[in-house]
């Protein structure tokens, strides 16, 4: 038997419950790719080090905390794996303060990298921002490619997620459903890290929206009553 929806009311007081949900997690499924795309980028470099390609270039990279260092790393060592990922941590620095300049920095590092250890991270971080920025349909191809990829199953499970999100606000809920399943099931050597925000998502998916009603208005005042008839009205003397 298959579930029915459970309903929900509220007094129409501003973005729906379900509106701010979606919203809030979306900042967390980006903080958490940005994260994410950190930890594999410091053990790329770690990596590099340990097998003693571009030793400084290495080391200079992980010193790196502005804009501005990254900057320099790029150009003292413009063709190292270090300079590559440089870009890519410009672009987490951008996201806050200016996705825009993000975006822009993360096709940058696509178009040019793309056998870089970390290239599914950075089309799934472009494609939050995108999203972020109400260009779902950009960001739609992005993720599919990386939720379908078996190479990429350590991030696969947040490109499905986000495309549930995306199909649950268009109001396609079966296919959000689909999406959610898939990142629940979704597994790697590393593990699946995102299982308990496929399960919560999943949890929403058939609800329906809040109802937007408006408050009751406030009853009218009551008449004067009406002077008994017959009566007389005392004069003063």
């Amino acid at each position: 038997m298959a579930e029915s929806p459970t309903p929900f009311a509220e007094i129409d007081l501003g973005p729906s419950k379900l509106d701010q949900f979606l919203d809030a997690h979306q900042k967390k499924l980006i903080a958490t790719a940005i994260l994410l795309a950190i930890g594999i980028i410091v053990y790329v470099v770690y990596s590099g080090i340990a097998k003693g390609n571009a030793e400084d270039a290495g080391a200079a990279l992980l010193k790196a905390e502005k804009i501005e260092d990254y900057q320099a790393v790029i150009k003292e060592w413009p063709n190292s794996k270090a300079a590559s990922t440089a870009l890519l941590l410009i672009a987490d620095v951008q996201a806050d303060k200016t996705p825009e300049e993000a975006i822009k920095t993360l096709k940058e590092f696509i178009d040019t990298n793309p056998k870089h250890p970390v290239i599914a991270t950075a089309k799934v971080n472009l494609a939050l921002l995108l999203v972020d920025q109400g260009k779902a349909d950009e960001a739609v191809p992005l993720l599919t490619e990386v939720a379908d990829s078996e190479t990429d199953s350590y991030i696969s499970p947040l490109a499905c997620i986000s495309l549930g999100d995306i199909s649950k606000a268009a109001g396609k809920k079966d296919e959000a459903k689909t999406w959610y399943e898939k990142a629940k099931e979704e597994s790697s050597e590393r593990g699946n890290t995102f299982t308990d925000a496929a399960q919560a998502r999943l949890a929403l998916v058939n609800a329906l929206p809040p109802k937007k009603i408006k408050p009751t208005p406030p009853a009218p005042a009551a008449p004067p009553a009406a002077k008994p008839t017959g009566a007389t009205t005392e004069s003063t003397p």
